[in-house]
């Protein structure tokens, strides 16, 4: 023994708010230069068209049209609602994303809206 404390290695990670900011930051931006996003959830490597960030029962959401999960194309393009908890490793990807044209934001869940497309 030489006396000397042992080294204690440690990951640092993110607090569940800081991604959370980091996530909107992102979010919000892609939306606002009409571009895609692409981030991992339930373990699933997403591409899609943000339309909307909102808050629901104390917490935040994303609205987006999925465009590839794990790389493959959807049959049918829909708008999906994530929660931003679930989402990891949010990057904004150069590709121009469309208007989804059904997006109701006078719908209830909208009613604390932190950033949304707007009609083209």
């Amino acid at each position: 023994m030489t006396g000397r404390p042992r080294k204690i290695l440690s990951l640092k990670s993110q607090s569940p708010q800081d991604r959370d900011a980091h996530a909107i930051t992102i979010l919000a931006r892609t939306i606002e230069e009409k571009q895609c996003a692409r981030w991992t959830y339930n373990r699933t490597d997403m591409l899609a068209a943000p339309q909307a960030i909102y808050r629901r029962n104390d917490s935040l959401y994303c609205d987006a049209v999925v465009i590839e999960r794990d790389g493959v194309s959807p049959v049918e393009y829909k708008l999906g609602s994530f929660r931003l908890a679930g989402m990891l490793a949010v990057k904004p990807i150069v590709t121009p994303a469309d208007y989804w044209p059904h997006l109701d934001l006078t719908d209830s869940r909208y009613a604390s809206i932190i950033a949304a497309r707007g009609e083209e």
